[in-house]
């Protein structure tokens, strides 16, 4: 048995993810970034309690907000390496 992983070896996707992005009410505004902390659902709606840093207050704090799902853009992590350089 060989002590070195072969070249097709990579980590499986990340499913589900936490991460996402906050959609704003403007378009033009660049979206938060977030993690989902927590899920509620009420009737047929489903939100989302995000932790997200607002950079429009005064010294960027860290925010808890609920938001509903349709503002919410998930961002799925690749966790293996790209294997030709970038630039």
């Amino acid at each position: 048995m060989a002590s070195n992983p072969g070249r097709r070896d990579k980590w499986p996707a990340y499913r589900p993810t936490r991460h996402v992005l906050v959609l704003r009410r403007r378009p033009y505004e660049r979206p938060w970034q977030g993690y989902i902390v927590d899920w509620k659902h009420h009737s047929y709606m489903w939100s989302a309690l995000v932790v997200y840093q607002d950079e429009t207050l005064d010294g960027a704090p860290l925010v808890w907000k609920w938001f509903p799902v349709e503002q919410l853009w998930p961002l799925y992590p690749n966790p293996n390496p790209r294997s030709e350089p970038s630039y």
